[in-house]
C-alpha cells in the first residue's frame, strides 16, 4: 500500500503539519546560533533573551515534534523530511544547485576552523572579536570594512591617504542591516565589538543564500547555453574552484555573482524589469559591477539582429521591417543593459554629496595600493622569470603565485568562452580581468576570477564528461588549501 506521503508529495501534506515541523527546524537553528555565537543576551525580532544555553531551545523543537506527532502521528517528521528530498526530482536544476552548495559551503567553514585550532595564525590577527575561535570565524580582513559600514554608515575625513570605508560599496553591507537586526546587531547594550560579530555572521548567512541562489540561476543559464551536461559538471566546477571560499565569507562575490548572474539570465529572456534590478544591485555591489554594461549591450545588439547559437542570445518575437521600428526595442534593451552602469553613478553621487569630490571610491582604491601602473607589474614578473628559477619564485611570493595562476586560469579560458558562448561572455570575463591587473597587478585577482561565471561553463563544455569529476576534486582539494590560509590570516585576500 502506498503512503499518504507518497502519493501525494510534500506538498499536499497539511499545512498545520508543515508549520509544526517548520518551527521545530527553526528552534534547532536558533539553538545553533546561540551555541555558535556565544553569550547570553540576543535580540530576535525585538525581543531581547537571556540565554545561558542552547539546551532551551532545544528543549523547545522536542517538545515542539512531541505535540506535533501526537496531534498528527502520520505523515512523521521523517516522512515529511523524505517527501521533500524526493520532490527535489521535480526541480532538477534547484536540486543540482543544493547539492554543489552542500558538498562545498559547509567544507570551507569546517576547514577554515579546523585550520585555525590547529595551524593557527600567521602573526597577530587582523581583526578579533571574540575569543572563541568558531564564533571569530568570519572576522576576517575586508569583512571588518562591511560590518562597520552596517553599523554605522559612511563616513569621512577629508584624507585619501588612509584606507576608508568610502571604499566598499553600500548594496552588501545594506543588506546586512535587516539580517543583523534579526541577530541582535542593534542591540543597544551590546558592545561594538558584538554588534560587529553578529553583522559579519549576518553577512554569512546572506552570502550563502545569494550563492545557492545565484548556483540555481547558473544552472538554468547553463542548460540553454551548453546543454544539461555541461551545465551540471559547470555548477560543481564553480561551487569547487579553489577561490569559491569566499563565497563562504563576508564578502561581496556571492552578492556579485548572484545578481550578474540574474540580470544576464532575465536579459535574455527580455524580461527587462528583473534584468533591470539585478542589473542595478549589480551596479551598488562592486567597482566592477558597472563592467556588466558594456556584454549586455552587446547582447542588446546581437538580439535585434537576431543572433542566436553559439552567440547565446535570444532572438526579436518578430522581425520589424522600419529602421523606426527598430529603435524602440534597441533603446529599451540598452536602458537596461545600462542600469549597472546607473547603480555605480548612483553611488557615486552620494559619495560626492558626502566627500565633494567626483568618483571618491575609486580614489580610496590608491591606500590598498590600486593605480595605474600601465605593464610594469608584467615588466617585472618578466624580469623575475628571466633572473630567477620558478620554484625561486613560488618561494619568495606564493600568495601572488596563486593569484596569478587564477589569472593564468581566467586568461587561457578566454578563447573558449568567445569560441563556445560567444562575444558578449568572452567580453565579460575580459572586461572584468584585464583593467584591475593595470590597477593593482594580480592582488585580489584570485577571488576576482571566481565570479567570472562563463569561465566555468567553457571548462565544462571542452572537458571531457568523464575528465569533469577529477577537475572537481583537484579544484576542492586546493580550496581546502585556500581556506585554510585565507582563515589564519595568511595573506591570500
Amino acid at each position: 500500500m502506498t503512503s499518504d506521503t507518497d502519493a501525494a508529495g510534500p506538498f499536499r501534506i497539511p499545512l498545520t503539519i508543515r508549520l509544526a515541523d517548520g518551527a521545530a527546524l527553526l528552534l534547532v537553528a536558533m539553538a545553533a546560533w546561540v551555541e555558535f555565537a556565544g553569550g547570553r543576551r540576543y535580540l530576535l525580532f525585538g525581543m531581547v533573551m537571556s540565554l545561558k544555553s542552547p539546551l532551551v531551545l532545544a528543549y523547545a523543537a522536542a517538545s515542539v515534534v512531541i505535540v506535533r506527532h501526537l496531534l498528527w502521528p502520520r505523515p512523521s517528521v521523517l516522512d515529511h523530511a523524505r517527501a521533500t528530498a524526493r520532490s527535489l526530482s521535480g526541480h532538477p536544476d534547484f536540486a543540482i544547485a543544493l547539492r554543489a552548495f552542500l558538498a562545498t559551503r559547509p567544507a570551507v567553514l569546517i576547514v577554515g576552523l579546523f585550520a585555525v585550532l590547529t595551524f593557527g595564525f600567521a602573526g597577530r590577527p587582523g581583526l578579533s572579536l571574540s575569543d572563541d575561535p568558531l564564533a571569530n570565524l568570519p572576522a576576517r580582513y575586508d569583512a571588518g570594512w562591511y560590518g562597520g559600514i552596517a553599523i554605522e554608515g559612511y563616513s569621512w575625513d577629508h584624507s585619501f591617504q588612509r584606507q576608508r570605508n568610502i571604499a566598499f560599496f553600500p548594496a552588501y553591507p545594506m543588506l546586512i542591516r535587516p539580517v543583523g537586526a534579526v541577530f541582535g546587531m542593534g542591540e543597544p547594550q551590546a558592545s561594538r565589538d558584538r554588534r560587529l560579530l553578529r553583522a559579519l555572521w549576518a553577512g554569512v548567512v546572506i552570502s550563502l543564500a545569494a550563492f545557492l541562489w545565484a548556483l540555481w540561476y547558473f544552472v538554468r543559464l547553463g542548460r540553454e547555453l551548453v546543454g544539461p551536461a555541461a551545465a551540471e559538471s559547470a555548477t560543481f566546477l564553480l561551487a569547487a574552484y579553489p577561490f569559491a571560499l569566499f563565497f563562504s565569507a563576508p564578502y561581496t562575490e556571492s552578492l556579485y555573482l548572484l545578481c550578474a548572474v540574474g540580470a544576464f539570465y532575465h536579459y535574455r529572456r527580455a524580461e527587462w524589469a528583473a534584468s533591470s534590478i539585478w542589473g542595478l544591485l549589480l551596479g551598488l555591489t562592486r567597482p566592477n559591477g558597472c563592467f556588466a554594461s558594456v556584454p549586455l549591450a552587446i547582447l542588446a545588439c546581437q538580439q535585434l539582429g537576431g543572433a542566436q547559437g553559439l552567440y547565446g542570445a535570444v532572438s526579436c518575437t518578430s522581425a520589424v521591417a522600419s529602421a523606426a521600428g527598430r529603435w524602440k526595442p534597441m533603446a529599451v534593451r540598452l536602458l537596461v543593459a545600462a542600469m549597472p552602469g546607473i547603480g555605480m553613478l548612483l553611488f557615486t553621487a552620494y559619495l560626492y554629496s558626502l566627500t565633494g569630490v567626483w568618483f571618491a571610491w575609486a580614489r580610496s582604491h590608491e591606500a590598498w595600493g590600486r593605480t595605474y601602473q600601465g605593464l610594469a607589474q608584467i615588466e617585472t614578473a618578466f624580469g623575475w622569470l628571466r633572473d630567477e628559477s620558478l620554484l625561486t619564485i613560488i618561494a619568495n611570493v606564493p600568495y601572488n603565485t596563486m593569484n596569478t595562476i587564477g589569472v593564468v586560469f581566467g586568461l587561457v579560458l578566454t578563447y573558449p568562452v568567445f569560441r563556445r558562448l560567444g562575444a558578449a561572455w568572452g567580453v565579460f570575463v575580459l572586461i572584468n580581468l584585464v583593467p584591475p591587473l593595470f590597477a593593482g597587478g594580480v592582488l585580489s585577482m584570485g577571488r576576482l576570477t571566481s565570479t567570472l561565471f562563463p569561465l566555468f561553463l567553457a571548462l565544462a563544455a571542452i572537458v571531457p564528461a568523464g575528465a569533469a569529476p577529477t577537475w572537481i576534486a583537484a579544484f576542492g582539494i586546493a580550496q581546502g588549501l585556500c581556506a585554510a590560509l585565507f582563515f589564519t590570516w595568511r595573506q591570500l585576500f
